[in-house]
């Protein structure tokens, strides 16, 4: 009786993952599971799996290559003539100049296609990683904004600022690829299970292990399934060198976590390591220190990546790439949904500041203890230097607090030893509310605008390419385009939320579109559910404003109340006679606006 095959998948994204999850189904004899990793983390993980029970590892790219050189059964997923093929279909309907960077397996069948269609892309081969990130830096300088490339190459080109559309291994790559390892698995049975008994032994004990190289400090093996760099440079710095005890015990605590660390040397053949058995308990997180967040490096290029198709135009991207260059003190502004959070976490990555956390300070959820701690705690992120200090929904804040924060930032030069930005949001009409100007003139920043939609309505078809392809690494049939009427629709529609809310209207009707084209029918169909009605403003010359039903009764009664002071040029007392209400209620309801 034939024997089940065990493979490990290790793969570039998300989307890879569900596929190969999906196609398993198919097979009865494979048992597969599939992990998320690219490059040097993807190798961590197959070292760390492959053997505790597969029989072969599959993936993609850079990473199989590295596998294959270690030694480990691998079955590489290819990119095949029809997956390039959709990756530059997506880019023929994208506006600004557009490059491929890829390596020769990719970009010889791009010339060839781009030859036979007539697609304007610029293609560009690169031999190595290293030579990835000097030939995106090179393409910046020549305006270029969008790039069709890799997994390795897109993490790199987001953090720089471009545009990035992933070219994704559809199902029949896949395909082939299990079929492949199908035919490789024969026999490995005595290696598996002999593995399998020893590793079993090694998970019976209590925690966790880590064993580093005493030599170079490299992890030789792992049952953490992500080891925080942290804790890496902690048991480095812990290693158990010839000539001293041969087992202590240390305690470290980290970030909100408490570890209980038993450190032991140990031999294997006539190398010697330290082996390292963690356990780890999370400490709660005082109510003090509500609203208050960090972020990793890793984490925010992570959101670059889910997020960085809401945000349009070059020129957009060329101030982000100055104000982060810029330590200044920095005030953002924009309508709600307009990415402020996006746009500080591209200034956080691409800022000097890279190398330490991302401190956000959310204002709308500081209690009075939370205000206390950040103001007089001697933990308070106001302390830190060298990092970057986003201050996030300042319209919450009373007056009072206001003035007390800014007095704050400007007597403990907070904004010399941070880079400091202020995030605010600004109503329909104006580029900056009067919370935020205040800030503005209070800390003497700089300021960065980002327009709402409506104004970008031309960008409006490269953004739905864009999404298109991320969409299409989560799904089995691509869609690779919109009907001219479709996008005609979209280019009409007011956007209330902007970008957040053009994303969630794309990948509706991506999602529900029965072809690989999204027709105009489908996007009227996900516009009617957003049940919008109309108030008629005479400073947009009796065009129908939406107003948002999908809000709570202050938030529309806020709305209402902004429409009718601009129509009457900010007249208070005239706006307050309209509306039936007392100045007293006009002013409460324009302070508490977010």
């Amino acid at each position: 009786m034939e024997q089940n095959v065990r493979v490990l998948g290790v793969v570039p994204y998300e989307g890879m993952k569900t596929l190969l999850y999906n196609l398993a189904e198919e097979y009865p004899r494979v048992s597969m599971d599939v992990f998320v990793g690219n490059m040097e983390k993807g190798v961590e993980i197959a070292e760390h799996y492959f053997h505790t029970d597969y029989d072969v590892i599959l993936s993609r790219g850079g990473t199989a290559s590295i596998l294959q050189g270690k030694g480990l059964p691998v079955v590489e997923v290819e990119i095949s003539l029809y997956d390039v093929f959709c990756a530059l279909r997506l880019s023929n309907g994208i506006r600004g100049k557009v490059a491929m960077v890829a390596y020769a397996n990719i970009t010889i069948s791009a010339k060839v296609l781009c030859d036979l269609l007539n697609y304007h892309v610029d293609i560009f081969t690169v031999e190595s990683l290293d030579a990835l990130e000097p030939k995106l830096r090179e393409l910046q300088t020549e305006q270029y904004d969008t790039v069709l490339c890799d997994m390795t190459a897109s993490i790199i080109a987001r953090r720089l600022g471009f545009n990035a559309i992933l070219i994704t291994s559809g199902i029949e790559s896949l395909r082939k690829a299990l079929e492949q390892t199908l035919s490789l698995c024969r026999s490995h049975e005595r290696l598996r299970q002999e593995n399998s008994f020893f590793r079993e032994i090694l998970r019976g004990q209590a925690g966790k292990i880590a064993v580093l190289d005493n030599q170079n400090g490299e992890v030789f093996f792992s049952t953490m399934e992500n080891l925080a760099p942290e804790l890496l440079e902690v048991l480095r710095g812990a290693l158990l060198l010839p000539g001293m005890e041969e087992e202590r015990g240390l305690t470290k605590h980290i970030n909100a976590m408490r570890y209980s660390i038993q450190a032991r040397r140990v031999l294997f053949g006539s190398k010697s390591y330290t082996a390292f058995f963690v356990e780890e308990r999370r400490i709660p997180l005082g109510s003090a220190q509500m609203g208050i967040s960090y972020l990793s490096r890793q984490e925010a290029e992570d959101a670059i990546a889910e997020r960085m198709q809401c945000l349009p135009g070059h020129e957009l991207r060329e101030q982000i790439r100055y104000f982060a260059g810029n330590t200044a003190p920095l005030v953002l502004c924009g309508e709600d949904g307009t990415g402020k959070e996006t746009v500080v976490h591209l200034l956080y990555v691409q800022g000097p500041y890279r190398g330490s956390a991302l401190v956000s300070i959310h204002c709308g959820l500081l209690h009075e203890k939370g205000w206390n701690f950040l103001l007089e705690h001697h933990n308070s992120p106001l302390l830190d230097s060298g990092h970057v200090i986003h201050i996030a929904h300042v319209q919450s804040l009373s007056p009072e607090r206001r003035d007390q924060l800014i007095g704050v930032l400007k007597e403990t030069d907070v904004c010399r030893r941070n880079h400091v930005i202020i995030s605010c949001v600004s109503q329909e009409g104006e580029q900056i509310s009067a919370e935020g100007a205040q800030w503005l003139n209070g800390l003497g920043a700089l300021s960065l605008y980002l327009p709402p939609l409506r104004m970008m309505r031309g960008e409006i078809p490269t953004m739905l390419h864009l999404i298109l392809g991320r969409l299409n690494a989560n799904a089995p049939h691509p869609v690779l385009g919109a009907e001219e009427r479709a996008i005609e629709l979209l280019q009409e529609f007011h956007w209330p939320h902007n970008y957040i809310q053009f994303q969630r209207i794309v990948e509706e009707a991506a999602t529900t579109a029965p072809g690989q084209t999204i027709r105009a029918e489908d996007i009227r169909r996900v516009l009617q559910k957003e049940r919008y009605e109309c108030v008629l403003s005479p400073a947009t010359k009796g065009v129908c404003a939406p107003l948002d039903l999908n809000r709570t009764l202050a938030e529309i009664d806020q709305d209402i109340v902004f429409r009718v002071l601009e129509e009457l040029d900010g007249n208070q007392t005239a706006a307050a006679k309209r509306l039936g209400i007392s100045r007293t209620t006009l002013w409460r309801l324009t302070r508490t606006a977010h």
